[in-house]
């Protein structure tokens, strides 16, 4: 969205009436055009507009009741200059850091690959303490989230994009790639309203865990739930898919950030909705019967920007029902399932939504 308006039309207004919260893409100076290779997290003149503009954006949301999530990107970034001779980061009252070799995991490219030039085997950090072959990210300098100096840069940045830029929650970028406890860490420093953790991985188990390792101090992205309902389910007329899907099944709804599509699989992958490039074409009908479950069941629902977009005037009932029903992220559910259908009922507060899903769930008939 830019400033007041995106280039649909849709207003900070429309937003604040239909979504408590709102996800913005990483908001520093970047390589790369979306922000994911951060070069200075002090300066929020970006590829996608200025500080000024920024900052009346969040003023706007918050004014039309919506609060407001940054996108943040702590695993890796990118050097002004080179591979090494890193910016001056400024965070005003809570501190200015300028990085060095230190502050790079050991286990960097920084010290084997000859691209570094003059920087190879500078990186005196400690061996990154993210996750398997997914550990290191090849394609920036990883930090050491071990080293105080490191712990201290982002408990400072945190901090001032609470309370200086105005923000209300995190969205962590590429969370394998650092251990999940650092999250706690920061998160007890800065105190957002909400935080999620982007940890790629389709196993109900292994968001649990790590869950868990962030001291149950942040919720987390359900993979689980998109690849088993909606890849595995909806789109393959397996409607007993969806019973039990992802952490709400296993116990955990209130940790639970429920998704079909993000911008990291739409028009991207494989991980798309019915494939790359299907799920607004083959399957667009489709993407209705994800969101009556999405909007109807515990965790947190997300809708994706070009779903509400397209969608909106189907999608308006859907979050109505919610609000009035007062369904939450720990609302119970009793459900069945069979041949083309899901049923299920889901207590709120308020009310009961009569959820039914699938060519032989009876939807059309009442």
């Amino acid at each position: 969205i830019d400033h007041l308006n995106g280039a649909d039309g849709t207003s900070a207004e429309e937003i604040g009436q239909w979504f408590d919260l709102t996800w913005l893409p990483p908001m520093s100076k970047a390589t790369g055009g979306t922000g994911y290779h951060p070069v200075n997290y002090g300066d929020l003149n970006s590829d996608w507009g200025t500080k000024q503009k920024l900052q009346e954006l969040i003023q706007t949301l918050h004014q039309n009741g919506a609060r407001v999530v940054a996108d943040i990107v702590i695993n890796h970034a990118d050097a002004k200059q080179g591979w090494c001779n890193f910016d001056t980061y400024n965070f005003g009252s809570y501190g200015t850091f300028t990085p060095d070799g230190s502050y790079i995991c050991s286990t960097d490219e920084m010290n084997t690959s000859t691209a570094a030039g003059a920087c190879r085997g500078t990186a005196t950090g400690n061996p990154d303490d993210g996750y398997g072959d997914e550990a290191n990210y090849a394609a920036s300098r990883d930090w050491d989230h071990t080293n105080p100096d490191v712990q201290a840069m982002f408990k400072a940045y945190l901090q001032w994009m609470r309370n200086d830029v105005k923000v209300d929650g995190f969205r962590y970028d590429y969370c394998k790639g650092f251990n999940n406890s650092h999250i706690n860490d920061y998160n007890t420093a800065s105190k957002p309203y909400f935080s999620v953790m982007e940890f790629w991985d389709g196993n109900t188990e292994t968001l649990k865990y790590h869950i868990n390792e962030a001291g149950k101090n942040t919720m987390t992205f359900d993979f689980a739930m998109k690849y088993t309902a909606f890849n595995q389910g909806i789109a393959s007329d397996n409607y007993c898919q969806l019973k039990g899907a992802g952490l709400p099944g296993a116990g955990m709804p209130r940790y639970a950030v429920t998704f079909l599509d993000s911008h990291d699989s739409f028009l991207r992958d494989g991980n798309e909705f019915c494939g790359e490039g299907n799920s607004m074409t083959v399957c667009r009908d489709k993407i209705m019967q994800c969101y009556a479950y999405l909007l109807s069941m515990p965790g947190v629902p997300l809708v994706f920007y070009p779903h509400w977009v397209t969608f909106k005037d189907e999608l308006k009932p859907l979050i109505n029902a919610r609000y009035k029903t007062g369904v939450q992220s720990e609302s119970s559910v009793t459900d069945e399932c069979g041949n083309g259908y899901y049923k299920a009922t889901i207590t709120g507060k308020n009310g009961e939504i009569r959820l039914l899903v699938g060519p032989n769930s009876g939807y059309n008939s009442t």
